[in-house]
C-alpha cells in the first residue's frame, strides 16, 4: 500500500512540476522566458552528477548520529505510520530507536536536516538521490520566483539576477542535492519573493494574498533560522526593517529621498540588532557567539593542517578580537584562494571564479564613481550589501579551511553577484554575449 501511495505521490509531484513550468513560462517575459528551461536542465545536470558522490552533510560528523541514512529512514517510517506526530517530532530532540532513547542538542542543523530528509523519504521511498531531486528542484523553484519578481518590479536587473541564482557554476553546485545550502540558499530566496512585491509593488486590492504571502515567508523564515540562524538573522531582521522604512516612506513620514532611507534602514538594523543580542538569550548573547567562532576557528586549523587555510594573529576568543579580525575575514572570504596558491584542481577553479569577483567588484566601483551604478533601490542595496558583508566577516573567522570556506559562502554569493552583475557596464556587457541579449549602444555613464 505504501508502494503504491509512494508513486502516486511521485505522479502528483511530477504533474504539478509540469504545470508550473507551464504557468511560468507563460507569465515570464520574453527576455526571462528563454532562462526557464536551460536553467532547470542546467540544476539537472550537476544534480545528477552530485548524487554521485555523498554530501558533506551526509558524512558523519557527529558521535550521535551514526549513520544518517539510518536515522532519516526510521524517521520517515515512523511519519508514515504516526502522521498526527510529524510536527511534534520535528520540534523534538530526542528520540525513541530500537528501545533506547537519544537526545540531541535542540538548535542542531544536522538533526534538523536529517528530519527534512525524512518528509522527503516518504515521497522518495528512503532513495537518497530522489530526496536531493526533490529538495535541488524545491530550491530552483525559489530562485526561479525571486528571478520573475526582480525582473518584474527591476527590468534591468533581470539578467544579472538569472545568471546570479540560475546559472552560476558554484551557486549551483552547492545548492543542487543533499546540502544545508540548498534549503539556506532556497529559504532565503523564497522568502525575497514573496516580501519584495509587498514593499515594491502595488499593494494587492484583497487581503488574504497579502496574507498568504506573508504566512509563506514566515514558514520559510523558520526553516531558514532552524537551518543556520546566524545566517539567517542578518537577513530576516534587514527585511523587516526594509519593511518598516517603505511603510513609514509610503505613510510619508519619511521623507528626503534614498539617502534618508538607507539611513533610517541602518538606524532600525542597528536598533534590532542591539534589542536581540539584549533579550534574545544566551544563543544570541557576544560571548556565545564568539565562544562558537572560536571553537569553529580552532576545529577548522586542527583538520587543516597540510591544506590551504586562514590564520590570524593574536586571535582571542572575544568580541573585540572579532571585530578586529572581521574585515580581513570578509575580504579572505571573497579572495581566497587566490590564483597560484594551490595546484589542487578544485582550488585552481575557486581561485578563477575568486578573481572574476574581484574583477566584478572593481567594475561596480567605477560603474558608482561614473554615475551608473544600476536601478535597485538604494535601501535594498544598503541591505543586500550589508547582508553580504557581514556574512562574509562570519564565515572568514569561523571557516579556516579554504575548501570549507567556499561552500560555506555560497550563502551570500548569489545576492553579491545580484548586485556586482547590474549596473550599466556589466549590463551592457551582457547583452553582447550570444544567446544572453542584443547588441546595443554603451550606456551613458
Amino acid at each position: 500500500m505504501r508502494l503504491v501511495v509512494t508513486l502516486l505521490l511521485n505522479a502528483g509531484l511530477l504533474g504539478l512540476l509540469i504545470a508550473w513550468l507551464r504557468v511560468e513560462h507563460r507569465r515570464a517575459g520574453p527576455g526571462l522566458r528563454r532562462w526557464l528551461l536551460p536553467a532547470l536542465g542546467w540544476r539537472l545536470l550537476l544534480t545528477a552528477i552530485s548524487s554521485c558522490w555523498p554530501s558533506p552533510d551526509l558524512v558523519n560528523n557527529d558521535p550521535a548520529l551514526t549513520n544518517p541514512t539510518k536515522w532519516s529512514n526510521w524517521l520517515a517510517t515512523y511519519f508514515w505510520e504516526q502522521p498526527a506526530q510529524i510536527w511534534p517530532t520535528l520540534q523534538s530532540a530526542s528520540f525513541h530507536l530500537h528501545g533506547q532513547t537519544t537526545t540531541f542538542y535542540q538548535w542542531s542543523n544536522t538533526l534538523f536536516f536529517y528530519k527534512i530528509l525524512a518528509l522527503l523519504g516518504m515521497a522518495s521511498g528512503g532513495i537518497l538521490w530522489l530526496s536531493g531531486l526533490y529538495l535541488s528542484l524545491l530550491c530552483f523553484v525559489a530562485c526561479w520566483r525571486l528571478v520573475r519578481t526582480l525582473a518584474r518590479l527591476f527590468p534591468p536587473t533581470s539578467t544579472g539576477a538569472a545568471l546570479a541564482f540560475l546559472a552560476w557554476p558554484t551557486v549551483v553546485w552547492w545548492t543542487a542535492g543533499l546540502t544545508k545550502e540548498t534549503l539556506v540558499v532556497g529559504a532565503g530566496a523564497g522568502v525575497a519573493a514573496l516580501v519584495l512585491p509587498l514593499l515594491y509593488g502595488r499593494v494587492p486590492a484583497r487581503w488574504w494574498p497579502a496574507v498568504g504571502r506573508v504566512a509563506l515567508a514566515l514558514l520559510l523564515a523558520w526553516l531558514m533560522v532552524r537551518m543556520r540562524y546566524f545566517f539567517a538573522l542578518p537577513l530576516l531582521g534587514g527585511l523587516l526593517a526594509l519593511a518598516v522604512v517603505r511603510l513609514t516612506t509610503r505613510r510619508g513620514w519619511l521623507a528626503g529621498g534614498s539617502w534618508s532611507q538607507v539611513g533610517g534602514l541602518l538606524l532600525l538594523v542597528a536598533a534590532g540588532g542591539a534589542i536581540a543580542i539584549r533579550v534574545g538569550g544566551e544563543h544570541l548573547s557576544l560571548t556565545y557567539f564568539s565562544r562558537e567562532v572560536s571553537a569553529n576557528y580552532h576545529h577548522g586549523l586542527q583538520t587543516s593542517a597540510g591544506r590551504p587555510h586562514v590564520q590570524y594573529a593574536d586571535w582571542q576568543p572575544t568580541p573585540a578580537s572579532l571585530l578586529r579580525h572581521a574585515p580581513l575575514a570578509a575580504a579572505q572570504t571573497l579572495v581566497r584562494p587566490w590564483p597560484g596558491e594551490s595546484a589542487q584542481p578544485l582550488y585552481i577553479g575557486a581561485s578563477l571564479e575568486n578573481a572574476l569577483l574581484v574583477g566584478l567588484v572593481w567594475l561596480a566601483l567605477l560603474a558608482i564613481w561614473r554615475g551608473c551604478p544600476g536601478q535597485l533601490p538604494a535601501p535594498l542595496v544598503a541591505l543586500l550589501l550589508g547582508y553580504c558583508l557581514l556574512l562574509a566577516a562570519f564565515i572568514g573567522l569561523s571557516t579556516p579551511n579554504l575548501g570549507t570556506l567556499s561552500r560555506y559562502r555560497v550563502a551570500l554569493l548569489p545576492w553579491l553577484l545580484l548586485l556586482l552583475l547590474q549596473n550599466d557596464y556589466v549590463r551592457h556587457g551582457l547583452k553582447k554575449i550570444p544567446g544572453i541579449g542584443k547588441q546595443s549602444g554603451w550606456p551613458g555613464c
